[in-house]
Order: C-alpha cells, then sequence, then structure tokens
C-alpha cells in the first residue's frame, strides 16, 4: 500500500462513488474524501426515466449503495457543498464556504451538466429537465395530473420517458430537429425502426422541426414550432442533451469538450485523475467521449485501482449502453462516429436483430443489439478482436457469433 493519507474525490455520482468504494475494495486505508454539490444520498440514474417513474421502485431503491455502507467503510461524505477552486501546487480543494483540504491524489468525477433550451416562455411552470432524483421526482408528481406531454429531443432518455408516459396512458408527442431520432449516432435505418417503434404505441413525431416558443400563462399551456405548428400540452420534457461538467480549470489542465486523460486516467496534471461523463479519454486510437452508466461504473472501478497503484492496470473497455423501450431491449456496444458499411443480423420486422457498423476492412466497429441480448458478450470478444469478418457468415443466423470471435 502507498504511504500518502488522503484521497479527495469531486462528485458523488456513478463514477465518483463507484472510485471511493474500490479504493477501499482495493486495501486503501487512508482518508477518502466524497464531496458532491446536491444534498442527495449517491444515486443510480438509469431509473428514473423508467423504473422510478412507473412506481416500480421507491427513492430508496435508487440508491447506488445503502447509507450505513460509507460509513462502515469509513468514507467521508460532504453533500451538498460546492468547490470553489482547486490548487494543483498546494494539492489543496477550497469549498465555496472558505473551508480548506489536503489531498495526496484528486479524482475529478464532476459528471455532465445539462444544454438548457433558452427561448420565449422557458420559465413557464410545468416545463422540467431529467437528469437528477430532484428532476425525476418533480416530473413523476405531475404525470398522474396531465393529459399531454411534450418531450423535446428523442435521445434515449426523451424515448424511454416517452413509453412511460404511453404506459400511463399519457399522450405524447416528440419533437426531433433531425428526420429520425438519433441518426448522426445509429444511422438512418436505426433511426427509422426507433421512430415506427414509438409510431406503433401511439407516439406523434414532429420531424425536422424545432421549438420557437413555450405559451401559457402561468403554465405551459402549448409549444409553437419554428415550421409554425402549434401543440397543446400540459407538460414538456426538454432532453437535448448534456456538456461534460469542467468546474475546475488550469492552464496546464488539457481538455478538449472534458478532462483529456491517458489510459489509467490520469490528467495533465500531477496527482490529479478524472473519470466518467467529464472525461476525454483513449480508445483505438483516438479520444471519445461517452455519457453512459457502464463506462461510468467500470472507468471509476480502473481509476481507482490505478490511484493506489500506479499505471497497474490500463482502461480499455468497449463502450455499451442499453435502454429499455416498451417490451424492446436496445443495447449498442462499440463505438463509431462513422462507417462503410451495416449488415443486419437476424429478422428485422420481428424485432430480434443485430445490426453491425462495420469498416472499409470489414472490421466490426459497434453493433446495435434488439432484443437479443445473448449477443452481446461474443459481439464484445470481436470488437476487441478486431479482425476483419466473413459477411455472409455474420449475416448467416446458423453460424454461431462464438465461432466467428
Amino acid at each position: 500500500m502507498p504511504d500518502y493519507q488522503s484521497i479527495i474525490i469531486i462528485g458523488g455520482g456513478i463514477a465518483g462513488t463507484n472510485a471511493a468504494l474500490q479504493l477501499r475494495k482495493g486495501g486503501f486505508k487512508g482518508n477518502i474524501s466524497l464531496f458532491d454539490c446536491t444534498p442527495d444520498m449517491p444515486y443510480d440514474r438509469p431509473p428514473l426515466s423508467k423504473e422510478f417513474m412507473l412506481g416500480e421502485v421507491e427513492e430508496s431503491d435508487v440508491l447506488l449503495v445503502d447509507p450505513s455502507v460509507f460509513e462502515d467503510l469509513n468514507i467521508d461524505l460532504h453533500l451538498g457543498v460546492l468547490i470553489k477552486d482547486v490548487d494543483p501546487h498546494k494539492q489543496e480543494i477550497r469549498t465555496e464556504d472558505g473551508v480548506t483540504y489536503f489531498y495526496d491524489k484528486l479524482l475529478l468525477a464532476t459528471g455532465s451538466t445539462l444544454r438548457k433550451l433558452l427561448i420565449e416562455g422557458s420559465t413557464l411552470d410545468n416545463i422540467f429537465y431529467l437528469k437528477t432524483l430532484s428532476d425525476a421526482k418533480k416530473i413523476k408528481k405531475q404525470l398522474g395530473e396531465i393529459n399531454k406531454v411534450v418531450i423535446i429531443g428523442a435521445g434515449f432518455i426523451g424515448a424511454e420517458l416517452a413509453s412511460v408516459c404511453r404506459a400511463q396512458g399519457i399522450e405524447v408527442t416528440i419533437m426531433e430537429r433531425s428526420s429520425v431520432p438519433m441518426a448522426q449516432v445509429l444511422g438512418e435505418e436505426i433511426g427509422e425502426y426507433v421512430l415506427r417503434l414509438h409510431h406503433n404505441h401511439g407516439v406523434d413525431f414532429i420531424t425536422n422541426d424545432s421549438i420557437k416558443a413555450f405559451h401559457g400563462d402561468k403554465k405551459v399551456e402549448k409549444v409553437e414550432t419554428t415550421n409554425g405548428k402549434s401543440i397543446d400540452c400540459q407538460a414538456v420534457v426538454i432532453g437535448i442533451g448534456v456538456e461534460p461538467n469542467m468546474i475546475f480549470t488550469h492552464q496546464d489542465l488539457e481538455v478538449n469538450r472534458g478532462y483529456i486523460v491517458n489510459e489509467f486516467g490520469e490528467t495533465s496534471l500531477p496527482n490529479v485523475y478524472a473519470a466518467g461523463d467529464c472525461v476525454m479519454w483513449p480508445y483505438k486510437d483516438e479520444l471519445i467521449h461517452v455519457e453512459h452508466w457502464d463506462h461510468a461504473v467500470n472507468h471509476g472501478q480502473v481509476v481507482a485501482k490505478n490511484m493506489v497503484h500506479e499505471k497497474v492496470e490500463r482502461y480499455i473497455r468497449v463502450p455499451y449502453f442499453w435502454s429499455d423501450q416498451y417490451n424492446t431491449r436496445l443495447q449498442y456496444i462499440g463505438y463509431a462516429k462513422s462507417w462503410n458499411k451495416t449488415v443486419v443480423r437476424g429478422n428485422k420486422d420481428a424485432g430480434e436483430f443485430t445490426y453491425f457498423y462495420l469498416d472499409k476492412e470489414n472490421v466490426i466497429l459497434a453493433a446495435m443489439i434488439v432484443n437479443e441480448p445473448k449477443n452481446v458478450l461474443p459481439i464484445r470478444k470481436l470488437i476487441n478482436k478486431g479482425s476483419s469478418i466473413d459477411i455472409d457468415a455474420l449475416q448467416n443466423t446458423e453460424v454461431s457469433l462464438k465461432k466467428l470471435s
């Protein structure tokens, strides 16, 4: 074990909390201080747009761990505390109320912040964003009192919330600037599949349009679009993406849409690490940014190991995320900003298929897996292997993916 005594983690979300737990699991005996700007105990985010909203789980069920775990592991929680400044030379942090804390090593796990839609009427009541537990509680309270909602943005959070609202009999209109949902990430064909999925469950999709203004007295009553449409509603939920939360800047700290880290989670500053949504990290010879649960958990754990034993484990995990919408589970594995060809394996019409994204050498970059969860592990191996694939064999469901790997 190292002879230093103090590790500070800024950010009590999924990455920061998992890092703190891993430090103790790995045998670190020194002081661990976990700071977060919200007063809430560390909680899990994926259930907020699904199970919590449907009433299938309670607030206590979404906590990452029982509160007693922090006490048992001697992890000092500082909740509702804002960090005003970090001095990397003195190795100190200073809170907004003027208290200074010394660290031997510092982890920035500051997550992300919402993009806000600042237009006419955006301060009306019943206009919501969904990111925090507090947000989820406000929306959940209103769902029982409304019958028409407009969701702005067809990303995974908006799509999941649409499926929850339809399950409760609420009329849903989704506004999307593109021609199909998530086309930039998933391509036109999968975007069209998601669009049909929601149409089939009664969602009204307005595409190639954007919001011009919100109208109402005190509460939102109507949405006006750029193309001149008017949509009656009793609530609006906005989901137009997030940005890395970089609360700390320094002339020697490298940033580019997030804190830049190496494969061990080290930033350009000595003894300062970063993990989770707030980072750009190396994956297959490029720096990428991922904002999903699987990355936050695993990155936080690996970086924690490297804080205790320097450069003990490289972070090379293939990105992965999932989304449950109606009776459909969508699982995406890999990373592809662009691709040369796509291959469908399975029955798309039956809603059980895997859609592969390949480069010009027929190497699998990523895959969207629809209601075929057994395919996740063999596809992860194929992506890790990085070899050219026989297209005919890949399309043939009689050929096991395990044999291809």
